[in-house]
């Protein structure tokens, strides 16, 4: 079980280069590699050689000894009715799927279309699962949310594709078993106006659940903060931990805490890795002190 996070939040440090030693050094056992839009990802997926910058990047990543587990691509994959948004960015997710490939990396999270039915979903998947399996990937399906006064106290979420376990255990029922699995977002998860909970998320996907983005929520926004940040009110990670336990859950912990180190001046990065790798080992500690 590899401890990881995604790199974007360390782009102070320089390039990906920089920040990959800087989480090898830090403690981590893997790097996830999230090729946000306007992200430093975009040197390798928006360039025309962006294969060869992938095999160059993937050379550096192997003499350090730091691997890629995961990978995200960029989204929103798909915009329902917006056909202006999908030609472009839909090939640049197949693209991600391909860079993945060569990174190394086992999942490549792709955002569900957050206003379409699990089976146009499926529909949507099925373009992709040929590029997956030549690039040896496997699609990492991810449970969303809509909301209503983004950014406003009166802020409420609202369902999305696999927002609730129901939704996303017929959307994994629909994909083959061999490319698509579950990536659970606990943040997302414990939005309270969801229905929903990691618990019931985990126990819903039981196998089909191989990767996690890991944070803190308030419990109201999707906060993306670094686990135990909430004193008194975010997310009770215990239950979890005993879920992930009893359903024998042997993907990866993947830290997705952008609202953690990105906040802070370079000067911290260092020991904020520090603090981020010892919270993602704690929870590999835990859940694998079931075996």
């Amino acid at each position: 079980m590899f401890i990881s996070t995604e790199i974007n939040s360390y782009k102070k440090m320089g390039d990906n280069r920089a920040i990959i030693k800087l989480l090898k050094e830090s403690g981590f056992t893997a790097y996830d590699f999230s090729m946000f839009r306007g992200s430093l990802a975009d040197e390798i997926l928006l360039s025309d050689d962006y294969l060869d910058r992938a095999r160059e990047f993937r050379a550096y990543a192997d003499s350090i000894g730091l691997p890629c587990n995961q990978t995200h691509a960029p989204f929103a994959t798909i915009r329902k009715g917006d056909e202006e948004w999908n030609k472009t960015m839909f090939p640049l997710v197949k693209r991600a799927i391909e860079v993945s490939g060569i990174l190394g990396a086992r999942v490549c999270v792709v955002h569900p279309c957050n206003d379409y039915t699990a089976e146009e979903n499926a529909a949507m998947y099925a373009e992709l699962e040929g590029i997956a399996r030549r690039a040896s990937v496997k699609i990492g399906v991810e449970n969303m949310w809509n909301c209503i006064n983004y950014g406003k106290p009166d802020f409420k979420a609202l369902p999305a594709a696999c927002s609730h376990h129901d939704d996303f255990k017929r959307h994994m029922e629909l994909l083959p078993t061999d490319v698509f699995v579950a990536c659970l977002d606990i943040g997302h998860a414990e939005m309270r106006d969801l229905g929903t909970s990691a618990v019931e998320m985990i126990d819903a996907l039981g196998d089909r659940l191989q990767a996690i983005h890991l944070h803190d929520v308030d419990l109201k926004f999707d906060n993306h903060a670094l686990p135990f940040t909430y004193k008194g009110g975010g997310i009770n990670y215990e239950p979890i931990i005993e879920a992930f336990r009893k359903n024998g859950y042997r993907g990866d912990i993947t830290l997705e805490c952008d609202h953690f180190a990105s906040l802070l001046p370079k000067e911290l990065l260092p020991a904020a890795a520090r603090y981020a790798a010892a919270v993602a080992d704690y929870f590999k500690m835990r859940i694998e002190a079931a075996e």
